[in-house]
């Protein structure tokens, strides 16, 4: 168990323990996804065709592209600098920056768009540049973070080598450091097209008809158009270009060269003040860059024709508050909680017995790599398709509310697998080999080796699956009912009515999600690093 460690007998239950995470993942990804195909092939004869060839899906396409291929160069270009100074340089508030970079990522998609909507105000709120704006703006958290992990292992040696051999500096960049970082670069750019290509919040808030995309298109087929097959087609096309996307960017990132990296210390700023400027400076536009929109946001919830108000505020309990007369604001936030309370429990369960199989021998760990599929699917996609599946009799599950945790527990369990499996991982088996020899049964030996860590990675990944349901938005849509709405298909209702009440209350709602967004992330930061050091300690243990 865990390490290779052949003379532990592990417990029973843990090699069954890739039954129930791949029972859930047969039954709410895979079989939707049949259903989805399924019902795209039963569609009378000549129908798929017709509707493929359709020159609608193919404009969706080609705007959805090169909307996605601008905001990937857009990200890029903030990202990269930014990636530098967080991940290799020294200095006072370094740690404060990396974090507020990171928050624009963990924010719901609708939040930024509203918060866009209050940078730039309503007039002008709506069009191609302010999508590709928002989505580069979300997603520079993708690139700082990759790119800057990869970044933080280059030690420098190979440029200062070409320095010495009297290349330039802008020269050894591009011939040593440029293809060092070329995998995370090719990664992180794969990662940003998929998530401006597949976009739907921001699409529908800040796009016009310039700007739609495969994903807002399925939505108005499901919901407006009740066309059903073409949705389904629209989501296959959507489908196939995520796939060849990240298949792309996997084989852009083996073709990198391989290079020999390691962790090194953060260096000190440079020593010309020009340098220690350029530094300082990157790092306080980028966290302006991040600031200004929610505190635009802010302003917004705060502000009405006479003035500073408490108004919007004060009025989250009326039904009246927006004039959507189906729910008022503070139902609302009691429905995304619930919501949101079962997806953290459900999605740590089956998060948390998927990554344990990384301590099993065979094929069964092959579940946390499946645990991962998805990140590849489309809400739209996984929406529509379990609302094929479940939907409608015999099996309505709709109308049970239990569809949108589900939802939101497959988007999420990736998330927990990626910070559960670490942990359990890392931890050192040869203390479960102690407890055993010391007499403990071998449940009792793996607690004893692992408890500890899997207390604190569990609570750490339930509050952000609970943070991933608060703010999604493209399932909800698909699978919510009007009169129960979450929080972001409230704030999207409340921006398609006019008048300053409903963006005001609006803005409320997007800076409650924001607080509690952001506590989620303070919850997540300081549960893992206990973790985190505690994975670390056996390592200096001498066998």
């Amino acid at each position: 168990m865990g390490g290779g460690d052949g003379a532990l007998t592990p417990p029973r239950w843990l090699r069954w323990s890739w039954v129930a995470p791949a029972a859930f993942l047969l039954v709410f990804l895979a079989y939707p996804l049949v259903v989805l195909i399924v019902t795209v092939t039963r569609t009378s004869e000549g129908a798929l065709l017709d509707r493929l060839a359709s020159p609608v899906i193919w404009q969706v396409t080609a705007l959805a592209t090169v909307q996605a291929l601008m905001s990937t160069v857009l990200a890029l270009v903030v990202g990269l600098p930014l990636a530098n100074v967080t991940s290799r340089y020294r200095y006072r508030g370094r740690a404060f920056a990396q974090a507020v970079v990171t928050v624009p990522f963990v924010l719901p998609t609708v939040v930024v768009a509203l918060a866009f909507r209050s940078v730039v105000g309503v007039g002008p709120s709506q069009g191609f540049w302010i999508v590709v704006l928002a989505h580069a703006y979300v997603n520079i958290a993708v690139v700082t973070r990759i790119v800057g992990a990869q970044w933080a292992q280059h030690s420098g040696d190979y440029e200062l080598v070409a320095r010495t051999l009297g290349a330039t500096r802008t020269r050894a960049f591009i011939d040593v450091t440029l293809p060092s970082l070329r995998s995370a670069i090719a990664a992180s750019a794969a990662v940003v097209f998929v998530f401006s290509f597949t976009s739907l919040g921001i699409v529908l808030l800040l796009g016009d008809a310039s700007t739609r995309t495969l994903e807002s298109q399925v939505l108005r087929q499901t919901s407006v158009l009740l066309d059903f097959p073409g949705a389904a087609a629209t989501a296959l096309v959507q489908l196939v270009v995520v796939t060849f996307v990240l298949l792309l960017g996997a084989a852009a990132a083996r073709r990198a060269p391989a290079r020999r990296s390691r962790p090194v210390s953060l260096r000190p700023l440079p020593p010309s003040a020009i340098g220690r400027a350029a530094v300082l400076a990157t790092a306080g536009i980028g966290m302006l860059i991040v600031l200004v929109p929610v505190l635009a946001l802010v302003i917004t919830s705060l502000r009405g024709s006479d003035g500073w108000t408490l108004t919007w505020w004060t009025s989250l309990s009326s039904i009246d508050a927006g004039t959507t007369r189906l729910a008022p604001p503070a139902a609302a936030i009691a429905t995304s909680l619930v919501l949101a309370t079962v997806t953290a429990l459900l999605a740590a369960l089956v998060g948390g017995l998927a990554a344990l199989t990384v301590l099993t021998p065979g094929r069964p760990r092959l579940v946390a790599l499946i645990a991962v599929v998805p990140l590849g699917v489309s809400a739209a996609t996984l929406g529509l398709g379990m609302l094929l599946a479940f939907g409608r009799p015999p099996l309505d599950l709709r109308a049970s509310g239990l569809l949108i945790p589900i939802a939101h527990s497959l988007v999420a369990i990736p998330l927990v697998v990626a910070v559960v499996a670490p942990g359990v991982r890392s931890t050192d088996p040869r203390l479960a080999s102690v407890a055993a020899t010391l007499g403990a049964t071998p449940s009792r030996a793996f607690w004893t080796a692992y408890g500890p860590v899997l207390r604190i990675v569990m609570v750490a990944s339930a509050a952000l699956a609970g943070a991933v349901s608060l703010g999604e938005f493209g399932a909800a849509a698909f699978l919510g009912r009007a009169a129960s709405p979450t929080v972001p298909v409230q704030i999207v209702r409340l921006l398609g009515r006019p008048g300053e009440q409903s963006l005001g209350v609006a803005a409320v709602l997007a800076v409650i999600l924001v607080i509690v967004t952001l506590a989620v992330v303070l919850i997540v930061d300081r549960w893992s690093a206990p973790a985190r050091s505690s994975v670390r300690a056996p390592a200096t243990v001498t066998p």
